[in-house]
């Protein structure tokens, strides 16, 4: 149900937001990735940010634009709790952004060798 209700925000927000997109500050990967950890992102996210069914949605490689993303981080429309500019300043947020766009899409698992050789198919 919580990844559904994203993905209908992400889908109510990105048709007037991709065009903003282009106007995303730009922000610093490396201090993105710190905060990630540092914030509890990855709890929820997974360390890859690729997310997990029950705890929160894949943000590597985000399609979702700049402004639906701090929407989200500060109003959700899931469990997730809300990260007000006293918490996470606008600059940390950019930040953020910058490093889950920055990661690598999954990797399925046929595409990992160590675990191919323990007979999954």
């Amino acid at each position: 149900m919580r990844i559904s209700s994203f993905a209908i925000l992400a889908a109510l927000l990105s048709g007037p937001a991709l065009a903003q997109d282009a106007q995303a500050p730009s922000g610093d990967i490396k201090n993105g990735e710190k905060h990630y950890i540092s914030d509890g992102c990855y709890q929820c996210h997974g360390m890859g940010a690729n997310g997990a069914a029950l705890t929160g949605p894949r943000l590597a490689r985000t399609e979702l634009p700049y402004d639906a993303f701090a929407t989200q981080l500060r109003h959700p429309s899931s469990d997730m709790p809300p990260y007000e500019v006293a918490i996470v300043p606008d600059k940390i947020v950019a930040d953020l952004y910058a490093y889950v766009k920055s990661r690598p899409d999954y990797q399925p698992a046929k595409s990992i060798p160590l675990i191919m050789g323990m007979g999954v198919k």
